[in-house]
């Protein structure tokens, strides 16, 4: 039985913009979001996975700023 896409982030987020955002995920980023929830990376990533809206927000926020400091870093060398 598979999960009503409403019910993923209260209807907040798609389960395409779910997926978009598992796809940029990259080794660590679990670690980060724990830290950022204040509980322990495998928490982190079940209230992500379970769609829980602050934990989509704060992965989202942890990849993009973590892109943006690659592309800029890329740029100045």
């Amino acid at each position: 039985m598979e999960k009503n896409n409403t019910v993923l982030t209260n209807g907040l987020k798609t389960k395409q913009q779910i997926s978009i955002l598992e796809k940029r995920l990259q080794y660590g980023d679990y670690t980060t979001l724990g830290a950022a929830l204040s509980c322990a990376p495998d928490a982190a990533k079940k209230r992500f996975v379970r769609g829980n809206i602050e934990a989509y927000n704060a992965l989202d926020r942890i990849i993009t700023n973590r892109e943006k400091v690659v592309t800029d870093l890329q740029n100045k060398l």
